[in-house]
């Protein structure tokens, strides 16, 4: 199959560090699957910032700032990806486009149920699952940044099926991280509200168990400005702005990351990478919400 010929049926498809770190990308190889594109080669990646900045050149000469930068650097740096090439097996006659609109906006708050993005969770416009190319150059190219050409297919699908599963379960986390942004949220404002808890008075705590009656309401839009409230006699008033905040972009400009996670340390909370990272992507990238819907 001459090169041109084979990358208009084949999409070079990423899955993310953030997905193999939650254990979701098991879940994408069957949907891609389901959408109609097998994996037919697949590779596990490190993904280093050289690759990346081969990735989005286009990107990052007339659009990327520093900030951006660091926020996916330290994605990056979560784990390992899987690149793959895709064989699309339908009747549509652009797979590229067809697969753009099966994978959902890259801002998943925004992507439609039934999309990829929005049906297996994605958190923000950084770690939103999966990078696709836009057309048969863009996939060679692509592909070749991260080791694969047509030369690494499996041409049998049920051993290519075989092949491709075995190095995902290779990859899999031991222990997968399950936290969207809401659980990510909330569990920072669990752990925050444990370390109060032996100081509150009974009708304080029972205030708390009112409001709050299950801790997936801690990340509720507002649950931040009412747990400062019930805490305004137990946590340091100059740390009163980790407690609020919700980390959307809303409050860019107003609190920083390692700020707020400093604020936080200085009454006993510590934060996790995963929890790092997802609230230092927010502060810049609206989050899909499931507790309230998402956030607009």
């Amino acid at each position: 199959m001459a090169e041109k010929e084979f990358w208009s049926r084949h999409v070079f498809v990423l899955m993310s560090s953030d997905t193999v770190y939650r254990d979701k990308h098991r879940d994408l190889v069957g949907r891609l699957r389901k959408e109609g594109f097998q994996p037919v080669a697949a590779r596990a990646v490190r993904a280093t910032p050289e690759t990346i900045d081969d990735l989005y050149s286009d990107l990052i000469a007339g659009q990327w700032r520093t900030w951006r930068y660091r926020l996916v650097d330290a994605a990056l740096a979560i784990g390992p990806a899987l690149a793959v090439i895709c064989r699309y097996s339908g009747d549509d006659p652009d797979p590229y486009a067809l697969l753009t609109r099966r994978k959902g906006y890259q801002h998943p708050m925004e992507a439609e149920p039934g999309t990829i993005r929005f049906d297996l969770g994605a958190v923000n416009s950084v770690l939103n699952l999966m990078h696709s190319s836009d057309d048969p150059a863009e996939s060679e190219r692509e592909a070749a940044v991260f080791g694969l050409t047509a030369a690494d297919v499996v041409a049998d699908l049920d051993e290519a099926a075989v092949t491709v599963d075995y190095l995902a379960d290779l990859i899999a986390p031991t222990t997968a991280e399950h936290r969207d942004f809401d659980a990510t949220l909330a569990s920072v404002r669990t752990k925050l509200l444990a370390t109060r808890w032996h100081r509150l008075a009974a009708a304080d705590q029972r205030a708390v168990r009112t409001a709050f009656p299950t801790t997936a309401k801690l990340a509720a839009p507002g649950a931040g400005d009412q747990l400062a409230e019930l805490l305004a006699d137990y946590v340091p008033h100059d740390l009163m702005s980790a407690v609020r905040c919700d980390f959307t972009p809303e409050w860019l400009g107003r609190v920083t990351l390692s700020d707020a996670a400093e604020q936080l340390r200085r009454i006993g909370v510590v934060l996790d990478a995963w929890e790092r990272l997802v609230l230092e992507t927010s502060l810049h990238f609206q989050p899909l919400r499931r507790n309230g819907s998402a956030v607009s």
